[in-house]
C-alpha cells in the first residue's frame, strides 16, 4: 500500500483535504497540514489537523472514522486513504517541521501553478496543531480519469 514512490507524494507537500463524519452521519470536510507514514508495513500515518478544528475532533472522538484525499497540485494526481483514528496528541517541535515542509512544498505548487501570492497563503496556517495516529484500511487511486476509484492493493 505505501510503497516508496506513494510515501515521497504523500509526504511531499501534496493538498490535504480531510474528512471526518459525526455520529449522526453528517459530514464535515477540513484541510490537513501534513502527513506522514511511520509505519508502511502496518499502514500507519500521522496527521496534523488544526487544534482549533473542534467539529473534526469531536467527530474523530465519536466516529474514529477519517478519509484524506492527497492532491498533488500541478499534475492532479492524487489518491484517498480511508481509516480510523487510534490516537490524538498535541503536536510537538518534530511535528511543526513536518508543518513547514509541508506548507513549504505545497504553498510552493500553489504559487507556481495559479500565482497566488505567497503572503497570502501563510495566512491560512492555524496557530497549533494536534496528531491523529491513523491506521490506513483503504486506498484508491482518485487521479481524474477512466482509473479514479481503482482500490490500490494493500501489498503493495
Amino acid at each position: 500500500m505505501f510503497d516508496p514512490e506513494t510515501i515521497e507524494f504523500l509526504e511531499g507537500g501534496c493538498s490535504l483535504v480531510v474528512g471526518t463524519v459525526a455520529s449522526d452521519g453528517e459530514p464535515l470536510v477540513g484541510r490537513g497540514w501534513g502527513l506522514t507514514v511511520v509505519e508502511p508495513e502496518q499502514h500507519r500515518i500521522e496527521l496534523l489537523l488544526d487544534a482549533s478544528e473542534t467539529v473534526a475532533l469531536e467527530n474523530i472522538g465519536s466516529t474514529r472514522r477519517v478519509a484524506v484525499t492527497a492532491g498533488d497540485v500541478p499534475t492532479l494526481h492524487s489518491i484517498q486513504l480511508k481509516g480510523h483514528v487510534t490516537g490524538v496528541r498535541p503536536s510537538g517541535d518534530a511535528d511543526m517541521m513536518a508543518v513547514e515542509r509541508f506548507c513549504d512544498g505545497f504553498f510552493n505548487d500553489v504559487v507556481a501553478t495559479d500565482g497566488t501570492e505567497r503572503q497570502l497563503l501563510e495566512r491560512l496556517v492555524p496557530l497549533e496543531f494536534v496528531v491523529c495516529d491513523v491506521s490506513v484500511d483503504e486506498l484508491y487511486n482518485q487521479t481524474p480519469g477512466p482509473g479514479a476509484g481503482t482500490a490500490v492493493s494493500r501489498e503493495s
